[in-house]
């Protein structure tokens, strides 16, 4: 693993692939990712196996691979495995994100992708007292365009004082670069994402993210 800064932001690389080193046997023929953007349209297909390291056959569809390995936040994914909503008492499968550190603590959430498939976000975060939510988009899936934003407004709920209370909350997606290549690796995605309380518009985490093929989340920023 290196570190470089880049202006006042540190960025963490945890390792690349080059063109003429295409991890083919853990992520497909290099042929088949170069298909999914559409060049002519600015546009591409996002596959949950950019997010989560694994084998892609080209099909358009959001799949939900087998995790094990540490991404560049230090954090372990594991899965996908069966959940209950403590709320909705509703079964569903998720993947399970932890990590530990000396700033946040232990940090466990349940991570699955949208029902619209536009995106993947938590359903569960350990952190704010324990919440969880329906519908947050943290990872873009699907057709995405060069520059495009999308914002997806959600509720979380959690328990205060034995009641279950409803929270408000908003996130954005900004396709900064859609398909390039990121410390030797093809066909990696840089975005912002931004999450904030929609009634009060307070900010409380915003990032660049870097995912490339065979790695996952290779960097990320606070901004």
């Amino acid at each position: 693993m290196k570190s470089t800064f880049v202006g006042a932001l540190l960025l963490v690389v945890t390792s690349s692939i080059s063109a003429a080193t295409w991890p083919t046997a853990t992520v497909g023929p290099q042929s088949i990712w170069d298909q999914a953007a559409d060049k002519s349209s600015g546009t591409r297909f996002i596959p949950m196996q950019l997010v989560v390291p694994a084998m892609w056959d080209g099909s358009r569809r959001i799949d939900m691979p087998i995790a094990s390995g540490t991404d560049a936040e230090g954090t372990q994914w594991s899965g996908p495995g069966a959940w209950r909503n403590p709320y909705s008492n509703e079964n569903i499968v998720a993947y399970d994100r932890h990590r530990s550190n000396r700033r946040e603590g232990v940090v466990d959430q349940k991570m699955m992708p949208r029902a619209d498939g536009s995106a993947v976000g938590r359903v569960y975060d350990s952190r704010f007292g324990g919440i969880v939510c329906d519908g947050e988009g943290k990872y873009p899936l699907g057709v995405w365009r060069q520059g495009e934003s999308r914002t997806f407004d959600y509720t979380c709920r959690t328990t205060r004082d034995g009641a279950t209370v409803e929270v408000k909350r908003r996130s954005l997606i900004v396709i900064e670069e859609l398909d390039y290549e990121y410390s030797g690796t093809p066909h990696s995605l840089r975005f912002e994402w931004k999450f904030s309380d929609a009634v009060s518009g307070e900010v409380l985490d915003h990032r660049t993210y870097i995912f490339s093929p065979g790695i996952g989340l290779a960097a990320e920023m606070r901004r």
